[in-house]
């Protein structure tokens, strides 16, 4: 009877190790799929710069001043618009391991909260 117990013990400690050594190499599989990649973002201060680039660029090209200092300037106003649009929208959520952190509001936070709705 000890035997039989035995046996079955070992062939879900089996089974559990042929389960880990394939849940590892999906991982490693996975992990080997996601590269991440490069882009260019559309953010404010690449917009700013870039408008003041074609304006520099302007300048030294005095022939197409006209053309790029204008292209130059609407890029920078797009980036000053793009700033103060995104920087009303709602502050990112605090998280860890997928759930949301959410801190007691102590004296001190509403305070903080209270003078930095002030704008």
């Amino acid at each position: 009877m000890p035997r039989r117990y035995e046996k079955e013990i070992e062939e879900i400690i089996d089974r559990d190790d042929r389960r880990a050594r394939r849940a590892e190499r999906v991982r490693s599989t996975s992990r080997q799929i996601s590269v991440p990649r490069p882009r260019l973002a559309l953010s404010s201060i690449n917009l700013m710069m870039a408008g003041i680039a074609l304006i520099i660029g302007g300048l030294i090209l005095k022939s197409l001043f006209v053309l790029l200092a204008l292209v130059g300037a609407l890029l920078f106003v797009a980036g000053y618009i793009v700033y103060f649009m995104r920087s009303r929208q709602r502050p990112f959520q605090k998280r860890w391991r997928g759930e949301v952190v959410d801190f007691p509001d102590s004296w001190s936070n509403r305070f903080r909260k209270f003078f930095s709705n002030q704008r």
